[in-house]
């Protein structure tokens, strides 16, 4: 009788496991869908910047053939013709190492590093 006890606790403690691991499950994907749908409203309002930015720029005269022209040279301004703007690591004015991009301090001396570009990703 205590085998079948042990038997039926267990059972009941591996669904309950079951169940817990498939409510892990979809909590991560509801968090994943948040995270896609946070992303999506994001994108959708900076293209709303950027066309209303874009607007404003041409009723003072300036052309598409100005914008293609700056976005080719900040294109290339890292090196590469890519379609993207790849930020370009700093030098520590303390030991004169590379710091890679979103850190605020070397991570060789610990010195502060200057204020970064707005526009770095």
């Amino acid at each position: 009788m205590d085998f079948i006890a042990g038997y039926v606790i267990g059972s009941r403690g591996a669904a309950r496991a079951t169940g817990l691991a498939a409510s892990a499950a979809q909590f991560q994907a509801r968090s994943a869908v948040n995270r896609e749908q946070d992303l999506i409203d994001r994108f959708d309002r900076l293209m709303l910047v950027v066309e209303a930015m874009w607007s404003i720029m041409e009723e003072d005269g300036h052309t598409q053939d100005e914008l293609l022209s700056r976005m080719e040279s900040l294109d290339t301004a890292d090196g590469t013709e890519d379609g993207r703007k790849t930020p370009v690591p700093r030098t520590c004015p303390g030991c004169q190492a590379k710091v890679g991009h979103g850190l605020s301090a070397c991570q060789f001396c610990g010195t502060e590093m200057p204020e970064q570009d707005p526009f770095a990703v």
